[in-house]
């Protein structure tokens, strides 16, 4: 097939590699050039607007840090939307406000075009991998349309139901992981305040209750090797928290532990930490409490 490729950061660019990869052809396009270029010299085709990219394809993959720049992406002087055919398809891998992405489905819908948003989970390496988690929401017989390209990108695909569902779950998905974040933030500094060695501790939980995902990925990973580069960064999840919180506030669900977990981010990212992995959370209790785990 001839597909798009919209937004080539640290997951769009090796998911637009994985579907070249498995033979289809590419047009992309990217603010930035140097991402265009190397998927270029991977036999990609470059397009100069989103517009030039929906004259040519039959699926177009969206991967933006926020809704403001899918619905630019759709509705701007150059957008999608003023060149994509009926019976076309945008899937939107963005981690957006379920109200937007159902915004954009009406619009969609009323052009003949389909529209599913497609949050993902997974991180970096299963962008890489092709193992991603995908969580979609839209028409059902859109989602069967495209299934067998989102096969290509990940290997956990679910259809959760109407436009938004698929945002909705991505949110409660980065609230846990927000959750988390700030709770291992303490445990291990209340650890290394005592005396006992972070290795050892972590060592300990991942056979114990207080096991988790999280706790695998930013202990080894980042905050015992003392790096900091970010698979994801903080200003990111705090992005998504602030997301879960107005779903929350429409639904008149109380967030007390969302809502804590978030100011405690907005804390890090004030202190100068929001452009490093969501794991720098710990740095401000480090700094409040004189440790630092593992160093």
């Amino acid at each position: 097939m001839k597909l798009g490729f919209i937004g080539l950061g640290k997951m769009g660019k090796p998911m637009a590699k994985n579907l070249l990869q498995a033979g289809h052809e590419l047009v992309v396009y990217n603010r930035s050039m140097p991402a265009v270029q190397e998927l270029q010299g991977l036999g990609a085709k470059a397009a100069s607007s989103p517009a030039e990219v929906g004259k040519e394809v039959e699926v177009v993959f969206l991967c933006l840090p926020v809704g403001r720049d899918v619905e630019l992406t759709l509705t701007g002087e150059k957008g999608l939307l003023q060149t994509l055919r009926e019976g076309t398809y945008i899937v939107d891998h963005s981690t957006i406000s379920p109200k937007d992405s159902q915004r954009m489905f009406n619009l969609c819908r009323e052009k003949g075009i389909g529209f599913l948003d497609a949050p993902i989970s997974g991180g970096v390496a299963g962008a890489e991998k092709g193992t991603l988690s995908i969580m979609v929401g839209g028409e059902k017989a859109h989602f069967e349309k495209v299934k067998p390209l989102l096969g290509i990108l990940g290997k956990n695909i679910f259809y959760l139901g109407p436009s938004g569902s698929g945002n909705v779950m991505k949110l409660v998905n980065n609230l846990l992981v927000g959750i988390t974040n700030a709770a291992l933030a303490e445990a291990f500094v209340l650890a290394q305040k005592n005396g006992l060695d972070p290795k050892q501790v972590f060592d300990i939980l991942v056979g114990a209750t207080g096991d988790s995902f999280m706790l695998r990925r930013n202990l080894p990973n980042f905050v015992l090797k003392r790096d900091f580069t970010p698979t994801f960064t903080l200003d990111m999840l705090n992005k998504d928290m602030g997301l879960a919180e107005e779903l929350a506030l429409d639904q008149g669900v109380r967030l007390l532990l969302g809502s804590l977990a978030h100011q405690i981010g907005r804390e890090a990212a004030v202190s100068g930490f929001g452009s490093e992995d969501m794991s720098a959370v710990i740095k401000v209790l480090e700094r409040l409490s004189g440790v630092e785990v593992g160093g």
